[in-house]
């Protein structure tokens, strides 16, 4: 198996470097680093806890919300009639409009919790090598 992520890992580094991908990716030993800490963000559960959306304060404020609301700020019979007839008419058709952006928005939350998760994971390995480079500066040269 381990042969198997190998050679389809080389084949994917060989196709980006000829398609004009980042010079540093012709090394196949960064590009295995850089395909392995993207690999582990992209497999990172969607209830695993991240830091970033915890930074962004309430959810409310930033993730996108799907569901249909029908209001209407008309109070008895005439708001009745409005949100019947938006809920029985309209919506059936403009139905696969909704569920077309429903569907793009389930998207982008994947997407975002992907970015979320690499971001969270090269701020880990920031952070741990400034701790590397701060140990060694204080270690005494000969």
């Amino acid at each position: 198996m381990a042969e198997i992520h190998r050679r389809v890992r080389e084949r994917l580094r060989s196709q980006l470097v000829e398609g004009g991908g980042p010079q540093p990716f012709d090394d196949p030993a960064l590009f295995a680093d850089v395909e392995a800490v993207l690999r582990a963000a992209a497999s990172t559960p969607d209830t695993a806890r991240l830091i970033l959306p915890e930074l962004l304060g309430d959810a409310d404020t930033w993730r996108l919300t799907t569901s249909m609301r029908y209001r209407s700020h008309r109070g008895g019979a005439a708001g009745s009639l409005r949100i019947f007839i938006k809920r029985r008419l309209v919506m059936p058709l403009l139905r696969w409009i909704f569920e077309y952006s429903r569907d793009n928005f389930e998207r982008q939350r994947r997407v975002n919790h992907v970015l979320f998760a690499c971001v969270q994971e090269l701020a880990v390995e920031t952070a741990l090598l400034r701790r590397e480079i701060e140990r060694l500066s204080r270690i005494p040269k000969e």
